[in-house]
Parts: structure tokens; C-alpha cells; sequence
């Protein structure tokens, strides 16, 4: 049984502490949040503690994992912190912001002898499981294009999401599960060339990047969040590739809180016709964190995002960036 101080209980904080409660091998023991917990049902159903410092999770002998939930900007200080104390870590996306700021990251990790595991929920996501699984077979083998996208608003539930310095806009905070998901896909990116548009406080909310792989195929990717209200909640993939093409789309109600309301199309198409894609139905949350917790407990490697991944989704956005703010193709 593993033991979780949970950091953070906004919007993700919450939905990870639900997963945690239909996971056998692990429980929550303590929830650090600085704001009065007021959810009726959390109080009722949560029986471990609730406290405001950081510092108890730190000392608590009894907790193996910190599960950081917090604001992208403090999660160097909150994982540097964790690993010092000897605690295995899981962090949502994105890890931090800057290339140098995961090197520093991951020093101390590995000095520690901790175990991170990085939230790139996408590649628990049902469906682009099931994309990646038709990748490795002869009805999709060898893309040759890939578009992907995902529009919506500004998160509502806070507004350190407006400034680049705390979340990195639309390019850090959305941009990312595509960017990291096609790099998954599809292999390693030669160069990239992006436009967009930024916020009043220098943000970029709307990105459409342009990829060119190592393998020459291409990738076309956009990330909004500057859709006005009342459009819905979109994200959308295909790939194509000489054997046929797969298409998924899932239009829903107005950001991500709504989704399982959400329209679905998910097809194959080849010189045979068209069909629908069967896929098993799964949260992604619980398959992110039950994998997480089992590789723990297990002792396993953690081979569907491994660190190298994720420092190099972040060296991608930041080349990318780049390429917003110069106008030019960037190469890796």
C-alpha cells in the first residue's frame, strides 16, 4: 500500500483524489491546500487529514509519494522539496518551463534516488491509446501527416493561467499534449515553425505549429485559448498514412469539466471503406495514475513516459516559442 500527500486541490487536485479512491494499492493520506476545503462530498468521503503546510507532507514518514497539483511556477520548488525528503513524486503537466529548470529537476531527483513520474495524460487518453496502438500495425504504419488540435477557453478556475511567467499560456498549458503526443506518434522533430497570437499579459493563446519529423513525415498543430464562450470544448486527430487514414474528433460542452457530454467520431478509413474504431472505454486519469503507482510498486521502469520525454516535449515548446516570437523555421 502506498501512501500519497496530495499538494493542490483545484481542478485537477480534485479529480486526481477521485482516481486514488478507485485504486487498491494506494490511499491518500493527507491533502495540503491552503484554501478552506468547502466540498461537501470531499469532506464526507476523504478520512485523512487536511493541512495548510507543505512542511507536514515533508516529515511525514508515513508518506511514500507527493502528487503535486499545484500552479506550473511552483512545481520546481514543491518537486526540489519532495525529492530532499526522500519522497517518490508525481507532477502534472507541464514539469516547469524552462529547459533549465528541468535539469535542475531532475539533479535532484536522481542525486535523491526518487522516482517522477510526469502527468502526459494524453498517452493514458482511450482514444490515443488506441491511435498509438494502430501506429504499430499495418493499417497505419508509416504516417505521412498528422493534424491535431485542441480549442477551448481560459481555465475559469483560476487566473495564474493569464500569465506566461506562471502557466506559459496556451503553448505550455494545452499545446503540450498535442506536441507531445504527435512526437509519440510520429518520432523525432528536425525543425518546427509556428504562429499565433498572446493575451495582454504576453501569453500566446492561440498556437498553430507546423513540424517537419526526422523521418520527413509532417505534423499540423493548433491549441486555443482564446475561444469564445459558448464554443465548445475541441480536440480532434488524424493521421494519415498509404495504408489509410484515422480520424477522431470530439467536440464537447465548454472546457475540459464537460467532456463525457462531449460528441465523439472515430473512424479508419482505407480503399475498402470506412470503419468505426472499437477502442476500450477507460478514464485516463485512473490508467495514467494506476500505471504510475503500479511502477512504483512494482519496481518497474516507467517506458510510457520517460523522463527523456518529457525534457524533450519541453525543449520542443520552447523551440517553438522561438519560432513565435522570431517568425523563422527553428530546428532541434
Amino acid at each position: 500500500m502506498k501512501h500519497i500527500g496530495l499538494v493542490g486541490l483545484g481542478f485537477i487536485g480534485k479529480a486526481h483524489l477521485d482516481v486514488y479512491q478507485h485504486i487498491e494499492n494506494c490511499q491518500v493520506t493527507a491533502i495540503c491546500t491552503r484554501n478552506k476545503v468547502e466540498d461537501v462530498d470531499i469532506i464526507q468521503s476523504f478520512n485523512g487529514s487536511f493541512v495548510t503546510d507543505y512542511e507536514y507532507l515533508l516529515n511525514s514518514k508515513e508518506i511514500d509519494i507527493i502528487d503535486i497539483c499545484v500552479p506550473t511556477f511552483l512545481h520546481e520548488d514543491y518537486i526540489i522539496k519532495a525529492a530532499r525528503a526522500g519522497k517518490h513524486i508525481i507532477c502534472e503537466k507541464p514539469l516547469t518551463l524552462t529547459p533549465e529548470s528541468a535539469d535542475r529537476i531532475m539533479d535532484e531527483v536522481h542525486k535523491n534516488g526518487v522516482k517522477l513520474f510526469v502527468g502526459h495524460v494524453l498517452r493514458f487518453w482511450p482514444e490515443y491509446k488506441a491511435i498509438k496502438s494502430l501506429s504499430e500495425t499495418d493499417k497505419l504504419k508509416d504516417i505521412e501527416i498528422v493534424h491535431a488540435k485542441r480549442l477551448g477557453q481560459i481555465p475559469t478556475w483560476s487566473d495564474w493561467f493569464l500569465h506566461p511567467e506562471k502557466s506559459g499560456g496556451a503553448l505550455f498549458d494545452l499545446h503540450l499534449h498535442d506536441i507531445d503526443f504527435v512526437h509519440y506518434l510520429v518520432g523525432e522533430v528536425e525543425s518546427v515553425y509556428a504562429v499565433g497570437n498572446q493575451n495582454k499579459y504576453g501569453a500566446w493563446d492561440h498556437v498553430m505549429t507546423t513540424l517537419i519529423f526526422k523521418n520527413k513525415s509532417k505534423g499540423f498543430v493548433e491549441a486555443s485559448q482564446r475561444m469564445p464562450i459558448g464554443y465548445p470544448f475541441t480536440m480532434s486527430l488524424r493521421a494519415q498514412s498509404a495504408q489509410g487514414t484515422l480520424d477522431f474528433n470530439l467536440t464537447a460542452g465548454e472546457n475540459i469539466e464537460n467532456i463525457e457530454k462531449g460528441t465523439k467520431q472515430f473512424i479508419y478509413y482505407n480503399h475498402e471503406g470506412k470503419s468505426a474504431v472499437t477502442f476500450e472505454k477507460s478514464d485516463a486519469f485512473q490508467n495514467e495514475l494506476s500505471y504510475f503507482i503500479n511502477c512504483l510498486d512494482k519496481n518497474q521502469e516507467n517506458t510510457i513516459i520517460p523522463l527523456k520525454d518529457v525534457l524533450y516535449t519541453i525543449q520542443l515548446l520552447k523551440n517553438i516559442e522561438e519560432a513565435l516570437e522570431s517568425g523563422k523555421q527553428v530546428y532541434m
